[in-house]
């Protein structure tokens, strides 16, 4: 918590890294472009304490889910969070971001962290995968992507492909899932932004009034039009994957990529730094100590509780207070919780640190 906040992180991952687990050679690059920004662009300036070598940054996975659990509950504000699992199978032998390490928190805190599942539209029977992550792993929405790599060629997943999306969208609404969340704005290799462009989505959106339609990264890129769905569409919301981390050493940029959202739609914006790219800890309090400059909507402590995790537990349903109560009981506790040092888990094992 912080100020008697309760904190939900709405996007974390698992952050599977390390080289044995590529399918594509270009994923050396996209790992560097990573590193170099959750370890030296976002962090606070001039401390260490943060920051990992290359080494362990890749390493961290690879003995279990202990890293992620600790650095969100153990040594961070975050009180409780939101696993996407992500179906980059193109790229990732597991994803990128495996269904397992979600499972292990979430068997352990199960009113800790709440999982989406991954919408691989492209896999050979999607409704069996929903139906087994519906029915198996208790998911309580979906993640997918824009594209996929098939065959060495890029395949775009469209919202708008009425035979590819909309069968998978009127079965998620038969299971009673309410959430799709879409990847947009920030691209990944090999393709470039503007297959990220937020034009295939009214279609869905409309023709799906009872699905909420959860934009990722909003802020980044195509905000104008991020925040006129929002205004729009009631069944939109804005998931500011790492958007809020900007807001520690780049103060003037976060006030214009966010500004858009608050005017449209505060109340359905949901704070997230996309752990563990970067360490949690200090993109809490940089975000709930940030004041817009004059000139620019407002950001109030009230619309800050929101974003922080009112927004996400109204939209899902979720009682705060009986959350309080079972993470004031558990290992990590509330209000008395004691914060242990960045990375503690990875410093105990003696990672080496190879720069």
């Amino acid at each position: 918590m912080i100020d008697n906040t309760f904190v939900i992180d709405a996007t974390v991952h698992g952050g599977h890294f390390h080289p044995r687990n590529f399918i594509n050679p270009l994923l050396e690059r996209l790992n560097r472009l990573l590193y170099h920004w959750g370890n030296h662009m976002l962090p606070p300036i001039g401390d260490e304490k943060y920051k990992l070598s290359y080494q362990q940054f890749i390493d961290r996975f690879e003995s279990g889910p202990d890293v992620l659990e600790h650095a969100l509950f153990g040594e961070s504000d975050v009180d409780a969070a939101l696993y996407q699992v992500v179906p980059l199978y193109s790229l990732y032998k597991d994803g990128s971001s495996p269904l397992s390490i979600a499972q292990a928190i979430a068997k352990r805190y199960p009113h800790r962290l709440f999982i989406y599942g991954d919408l691989a539209v492209r896999m050979e029977d999607p409704i069996r995968h929903i139906d087994s992550l519906i029915d198996d792993a208790g998911v309580i929405g979906f993640k997918t992507y824009p594209l996929d790599l098939i065959d060495g060629r890029i395949v775009e997943n469209r919202l708008d492909d009425e035979k590819l999306m909309f069968p998978l969208f009127d079965h998620l609404v038969k299971r009673g899932i309410k959430v799709v969340a879409v990847h947009k704005a920030v691209p990944l290799p090999p393709d470039l932004i503007n297959r990220y462009h937020l034009e295939d989505m009214e279609p869905a959106i409309k023709a799906f009034p009872g699905l909420t339609f959860e934009i990722v990264h909003g802020g980044f890129a195509f905000t104008e039009e991020t925040a006129d769905l929002l205004d729009r569409y009631p069944n939109v919301t804005v998931n500011l994957e790492s958007t809020p981390c900007f807001s520690l050493n780049f103060k003037e940029k976060f006030a214009d990529m966010i500004a858009p959202l608050l005017v449209t739609g505060a109340d359905r914006l949901f704070f997230s730094t996309g752990a563990p790219i970067m360490h949690p800890d200090p993109y809490v309090r940089s975000f709930w100590d940030y004041e817009m400059p004059t000139g620019y909507p407002a950001l109030t402590k009230e619309i800050k509780t929101g974003i922080l995790g009112g927004n996400f537990a109204r939209f899902h349903g979720l009682n705060l207070e009986a959350l309080k109560s079972k993470c004031r009981a558990d290992r990590y506790g509330l209000e008395s919780k004691r914060k242990a040092a960045p990375w503690s888990v990875i410093h105990e094992r003696g990672v080496k640190a190879v720069a």
